[in-house]
């Protein structure tokens, strides 16, 4: 993996502690890392679930939206492993339909696997830690909370915007922002405001509440957000009532 870092030795350490932030989580929606290190000619390398399914951006490619009532448990596992990061001081920060993965089971219902903690940051590390080059950004515009873009301090409040991008994505299988050009769409986090359900889906009919939901997950400044992902959870286990 990783072949930039070989011979990097602050690449490396950063990677290290990436890896063992992954590793120190234990939640079944969130992928497995057993092992990591360097091999013998100095690549680094991780040891991780083998998983069989679909990530989440293909499905949507292929089938667009998904229903609610299919929407709603694929959410709520994923809020339920984000808040698990959390509670460990952990941030995923590149969240997104892309490190979403559903497994193929004998089951009929979805399993969430969240991967990619690649970039995972703990909480009380500040923008100003030397393993990060200055003024890098990390993670996809068209995801990034803007505190992220702007390269400010986050906190779990920057994955819960995220997270709301991600849930307006899946139940209308478009952007709720996005511009022609990367920098483009990174300004319309900063500066616009989101699509509305009703304006991605004309004549599809959504709960109010859902689009409130995501209408606060997704506030400007992190202090008018949900203060926790366990907060958005319960929201979506109470919204999800309906469509079981």
């Amino acid at each position: 993996l990783f072949e930039d870092l070989k011979g990097n030795e602050n690449s490396f350490l950063r990677f290290q502690r990436e890896a063992q932030a992954a590793a120190s989580l234990n939640h079944p929606n969130i992928v497995t890392i057993f092992d990591f290190g360097l091999q013998d000619n100095s690549y680094p390398f991780l040891v991780m679930d083998y998983l069989q399914g679909d990530n989440l951006k293909d499905v949507i490619d292929k089938r667009g939206r998904l229903p609610l009532y299919r929407a709603f448990p694929i959410l709520i596992q994923t809020a339920e492993a984000l808040a698990h990061a959390h509670s460990r001081g952990i941030l995923h920060r590149d969240i997104k339909p892309d490190n979403i993965i559903l497994l193929q089971t004998n089951v009929a219902k979805d399993i969430v696997k969240i991967v990619d903690f690649g970039i995972a940051k703990r909480i009380n590390e500040r923008r100003s830690d030397k393993l990060t080059m200055d003024g890098q950004v990390v993670g996809t515009p068209a995801f990034m909370s803007p505190e992220q873009i702007l390269n400010a301090n986050l906190d779990a409040r920057s994955d819960i915007y995220s997270f709301g991008v991600l849930t307006f994505n899946l139940v209308t299988g478009v952007l709720p922002i996005i511009g022609r050009t990367p920098v483009e769409t990174m300004s319309g986090h900063v500066s616009n405001e989101p699509l509305t359900l009703a304006a991605a889906c004309p004549g599809v009919s959504f709960p109010q509440s859902l689009q409130d939901l995501i209408k606060k997950m997704m506030k400007k400044y992190p202090d008018e957000r949900y203060r926790s992902m366990d907060d958005v959870r319960a929201e979506l286990e109470w919204l999800s009532k309906a469509y079981k």
